[in-house]
């Protein structure tokens, strides 16, 4: 059977002692940091420099003020432009510090990763990292909460700099799909039942079925198929990675399979769309 060789996967228990659910870093990015994801979630600060970071086949620019948001999602590589170096703080944290409430408020459309551009409040989303980094340090009573609180604020900080008033116009999701649709968005690539997802929700299976679609527009599997292919078509243009490995990644278990819904839902094969950007 042919090894299925994937970007590198950064695990909870090498970047967060096993006892606590996050850890701070201030990182110094000299050279790109090559393509990878998370089991975790990470928040970063650009403190100074300036870079650029390719999130699931798509270049965001970096500069002092940029914040953004990777969720276990998201495969990444990040790095300066030039001779730069990147000075940033790079929070690492688990499920755990993350409130479904919270999830509810930042990933409004369900969706994962978030950029931002945090410069006209950047000495308070500084401070707000300075602080948990203090608080790592230190370890006092109650750090752990001190910490949340600042996540909280800083997360908050950015979904109301990055709210606009087109917003008001969306259409609320039903709260109970909303937090499957949070679980699917974050974990699309493991296998995803209905029932997990009806759990995750609250709701038996055959009516989380008939909501799911009423809200979305499309069944469930639709759904979740389709998130797998936009990722594997991201994948296929930012990365050098073989076929039967973006198909594997994707969260897809057959390469044929994934070529035949691929070819349908794109009008194209992908290894037309690997071969196109290669000679792009």
């Amino acid at each position: 059977m042919r090894r299925k060789v994937q970007p590198q996967r950064l695990m909870n228990d090498k970047y967060m002692h096993p006892s606590a659910s996050f850890h701070i870093y201030s990182q110094q990015v000299d050279r790109l940091c090559e393509l990878h994801w998370h089991e975790f979630y990470e928040l970063c600060f650009v403190l100074s420099g300036h870079g650029r970071n390719v999130v699931n086949g798509v270049c965001y620019e970096l500069h002092p003020g940029s914040l953004f948001l990777l969720t276990p999602a998201d495969f990444h590589e990040i790095g300066p432009h030039g001779s730069e170096t990147l000075h940033l703080y790079n929070l690492v944290f688990s499920d755990e510090l993350f409130s479904e409430e919270l999830k509810a408020v930042f990933f409004q459309e369900a969706g994962a990763y978030w950029n931002a551009d945090m410069t006209g409040c950047y000495p308070a989303v500084e401070s707000e990292f300075r602080l948990i980094w203090e608080e790592s340090q230190a370890l006092g009573i109650g750090h752990k909460l001190i910490v949340r609180g600042a996540l909280e604020r800083i997360l908050l900080y950015t979904a109301r700099q990055t709210r606009t008033g087109g917003d008001k116009k969306r259409n609320p999701q039903h709260p109970d799909v909303h937090r499957a649709l949070l679980h699917i968005h974050h974990h699309f690539r493991e296998t995803i039942s209905l029932e997990e997802a009806a759990k995750h929700a609250g709701l038996a299976p055959n009516y989380f079925s008939q909501l799911f679609r009423q809200t979305t527009g499309i069944p469930f599997q639709t759904y979740l198929q389709d998130l797998r292919l936009k990722f594997a078509k991201s994948l296929l243009i930012s990365s050098d990675y073989p076929v039967t490995e973006i198909c594997y990644a994707s969260g897809f278990h057959t390469l044929t399979h994934f070529e035949r819904v691929f070819k349908q839902r794109f009008g194209e094969t992908p290894r037309t769309v690997q071969k196109a950007r290669k000679q792009g």
